[in-house]
């Protein structure tokens, strides 16, 4: 499994807790940074209705270039454009769970992210935490 993050995605992450998880996902080789091509840029734009290119449009753009993908947003309308356009979809949570079972997280890790997104603002219920860290326990690290 490769971990591919577009540029302008990459380009617009503001919070501490988003850059540095990135740059340790980059400094680990864990994940790289992705230039979609401009032909699908265009069709992006277009499909969105929007004028300038952004985070949503090099994602739509990925999901056009690369066909057999997931994308991991939390954002509504960027996931149901994925899904109409074929793309498997999931969020924040799940990417985290996720990033544990297959290696790339330590458990550990995993549980320090829940927290920071907890303290950051982040829209997660106690069931939907107690979830995420129930099906991290165990996982290899």
């Amino acid at each position: 499994m490769r971990v591919l993050i577009p540029e302008k995605v990459v380009a617009e992450q503001r919070s501490e807790l988003a850059r540095s998880t990135l740059a340790h996902l980059f400094r680990e080789g864990k994940a790289e940074v992705i230039k979609p091509v401009e032909e699908m840029r265009k069709k992006a734009l277009s499909i969105l209705g929007d004028k300038e290119e952004t985070g949503d449009s090099d994602i739509i753009a990925t999901v056009l270039e690369l066909k057999d993908v997931v994308i991991a947003t939390d954002d509504r309308r960027l996931r149901n454009v994925c899904k109409i356009l074929g793309a498997k979809v999931t969020g924040t949570i799940s990417i985290i769970v996720d990033a544990v079972r297959h290696g790339f997280l330590t458990e550990e890790e995993g549980k320090e992210l829940l927290k920071k997104l907890d303290t950051s603002g982040f829209r997660m219920n106690v069931a939907l935490y107690e979830k995420a860290l129930a099906l991290m326990a165990g996982a290899k690290s």
